[in-house]
């Protein structure tokens, strides 16, 4: 599927699940925010020099009352991933060493449950997250620069997963009208998985099976309207 016509799927999906919502949950609490924050993104992984980087994030976000102190949190996010490898210009690995900057657009539906520590005023929360992403696009200049000591170019790693499933634990803290929050992501599947189809063993044949998972930790603030 395109990622623009995903965006649209989406924010259409949202704006439909929270009508609906108002009418399921017309409890103490049901608000429609938007957030924004910044994002630290990482792949964990012993295959490859990869290096976390920090980007933005913005999207919307609905918080309903469901039971008590228990309540709902789901939303979209935009995501804008950073991250570099360690690499060198030529394929000599006497060559000087470089950084190689990579970029990936992506788009993050949730569904947590929440539960208040302290009123409106604080919360712990937790769930799914279903991300969909562009390839992690190499910086132009240096797409067929060479990661690590591999005989492999930059931009023959493009094409990670583009479907991936992960698992978030977050806080948030304000009043009802603004929160701030934080939050950490742990991909549960292999986003390099796809990367082991590209025939790049035939490259270079110390070329490891890759496995990696995306890490990242995000905050910002979220104004409900």
């Amino acid at each position: 599927m395109n990622l623009k016509h995903f965006f649209l799927i989406t924010g259409l999906f949202f704006l439909s699940f929270h009508g609906t919502a108002q009418q399921l949950w017309d409890g103490q609490y049901n608000r429609l925010g938007l957030q924004a924050g910044a994002n630290r993104f990482d792949i964990v992984t012993n295959n490859l020099p990869v290096n976390p980087g920090i980007s933005w994030t913005a999207g919307f976000t609905t918080r309903a009352s469901f039971y008590e102190d228990f309540q709902f949190v789901y939303g979209i996010n935009f995501y804008d991933f950073k991250m570099t490898m360690d690499g060198r210009e030529k394929i000599e690995l006497s060559s000087p060493a470089a950084e190689i900057e990579y970029t990936m657009i992506g788009v993050q539906a949730n569904f947590f449950g929440s539960y208040k520590l302290y009123d409106h005023y604080l919360s712990v929360e937790a769930g799914p997250v279903l991300q969909v992403n562009g390839k992690m696009d190499a910086r132009q200049d240096k797409e067929y620069y060479y990661v690590g000591n591999y005989d492999v170019n930059a931009i023959d790693l493009e094409k990670v997963g583009t479907v991936n499933f992960n698992l978030a634990f977050g806080l948030s803290g304000g009043f009802e009208t603004f929160k701030f929050w934080a939050q950490y992501q742990y991909g549960l599947n292999n986003i390099l998985g796809k990367l082991n189809d590209q025939g790049l063993k035939e490259k270079d044949g110390s070329f490891p099976t890759l496995k990696g998972h995306m890490s990242m930790i995000s905050g910002g603030i979220v104004i409900f309207l």
